[in-house]
This record gives C-alpha cells, structure tokens and sequence, in this order.
C-alpha cells in the first residue's frame, strides 16, 4: 500500500530529504521501516491511535527492528538444508500414518487397530500441518526466493513464490482442501495487505457476528466451536479462498454476477451455495 500511494521508498526518501533518486532495489527493501515510520509522523498519528502504552518509543522499536533483521542475516545453505529436513520429515511421517491406518484396518478390531489408527491419524495430521504451515506458508509468502537467487544449486525450482505445488507437484508438495493459488491470493495478498481491516477475510470479529448476534446461552455459542474445529477447512476454508481467487479476477464469473445486495467482505462457507443465485 505504501509503494502504490508514495511510488518506490527510495523515491519518497529522496523527496523528503532533497537526496538523488536511485536506490537499489535491496536498499528499497531495508529503507522500508524508516519510510513507514515516516508516514505515521506525518499523519499525525500518536501511540494511542494503535492502542499503545504511553512508554512505548518507536526509535527504540525501530531499532530493534533492525537488530533483529541483522541478526537473522542473508538466507544461505543452512537454510535450504533445513527446508529439505522438514520436507523429508513430512514425507516420512505422511507415508508412516498411512501404513499405520492401513495396518490397522487389516486386523481384527482391537486394542491394536485402535492404536494404529490413531497414531496413524496423527502423523497424517501433522505432515498436513506442517506441509501448509510451516512448508507452504513459508514458500509461498517468498520467503526463499532470495535464496534461489543467491544460491540457485541448494534448492529445487519448486520452492519458489507461484510456483510451488502448482500442477502436478500439488498431489507432492501440498494436497489440501485449498488450492495453492486461491491461498496465495486469500492470505498474502487480502489478509496480510488488510490486516485486521474489514477487507481482511480472516477478520474471526467480522466471520462470526451472526453468530454473537444470537440470542443465544453463551454455552451453546462456545459448544458450536466444536463443529467449526472439525471442518472449517472444508466448510469454510476451501469456498472462502476459492471466493477470493474468483473476484481477483475481474473477468471471472463471479465477480461479474456477484450479488450487489452481498458485501464481497462477507465469509463464504459451503452452506452459501444453497442460497446464493
């Protein structure tokens, strides 16, 4: 938001401090803490617009800032190497929990089966877990481009920003209830760009209002998480970013009929489809 009002950063610097326009590209990127606290200054904004403690000082914020960017450094070998460890993990744990489900199935019911079964569930669960949370999150945010770039040997072409799990290394890299390009577009764009804004589509406040509008004991209300806990991706997450990829794109179906009378804000749950035209 800042690059599309104010042009580069290095641009809205140099205006502002009378120095030469041209910075490169990785001096934009570093100079972007400074440019944000400058237009907070010049907006008139104080620490309590954000509902800040009087003791809060932005020049020590900032500066920890900067201290924690250095300390993490340039991305180098070590980081592709752990990026493969937790592929691998995945894997491994992915291809355990179906031999365990399988085993399980193929005997008698039992204490056994039992276990199997649930240990089994588990490891499937968390190689999921870890593929979209820790594996995609990660790559799709582009989190490892500077490091295909600088190290272009260390990793596969795959783990790139729009390239990752996209066509046939879905079923490989990350097959979930989501498609990779609708998360991409739900996530790193509308949620992270809106952040906690009514445009944001994870804003839980805006999701559940109905729900807090009915009059209803809280119990039940907390009692109906349990639903949401077991199938929100499926229920929820799947249409909801499957919406948002759709009205991204102006020419799509959807967002040349989408009712005018339904705010494009509004979540959209599988539930939807019964009602909407």
């Amino acid at each position: 938001q800042v690059y599309s009002h104010f042009g580069s950063s290095s641009d809205f610097g140099a205006r502002r401090s009378g120095q030469a326009v041209g910075r490169t590209r990785s001096e934009q990127k570093r100079a972007c803490p400074e440019l944000c606290f400058v237009l907070v200054q010049a907006a008139g904004m104080v620490a309590e617009t954000f509902v800040l403690k009087s003791s809060f000082d932005p020049h020590t914020f900032l500066a920890d800032m900067k201290a924690a960017r250095d300390a993490v450094g340039e991305p180098g070998e070590a980081d592709a190497r752990h990026l493969h460890k937790l592929v691998r993990l995945a894997q491994i744990l992915a291809v355990t929990g179906q031999v365990l489900m399988f085993a399980g199935v193929a005997q008698p019911f039992g204490l056994m089966t039992g276990l199997c079964c649930a240990v089994g569930a588990f490891f499937i669960s968390t190689a999921r877990c870890m593929r979209w949370t820790i594996i995609g999150h990660h790559v799709s945010h582009g989190g490892y481009d500077k490091l295909q770039r600088s190290h272009p040997e260390a990793l596969p072409k795959q783990y790139k920003r729009g390239i990752f799990a996209t066509g046939y290394r879905r079923f490989i890299d990350w097959l979930d209830w989501m498609l990779p390009g609708a998360w991409d577009v739900e996530h790193n764009k509308m949620h992270h760009y809106y952040l906690s804004e009514n445009k944001d589509p994870d804003l839980v406040e805006r999701n559940f209002e109905l729900l807090h509008a009915m009059p209803l004991p809280s119990v039940i209300k907390y009692a109906s998480m349990v639903f949401w806990m077991f199938t929100w991706k499926a229920t929820y997450y799947s249409p909801n970013t499957f919406k948002e990829l759709e009205l991204s794109r102006p020419r799509s179906l959807a967002a040349q009929r989408w009712p005018k009378s339904r705010p494009r804000t509004e979540p959209l749950t599988v539930f939807d489809f019964a009602r909407l035209p």
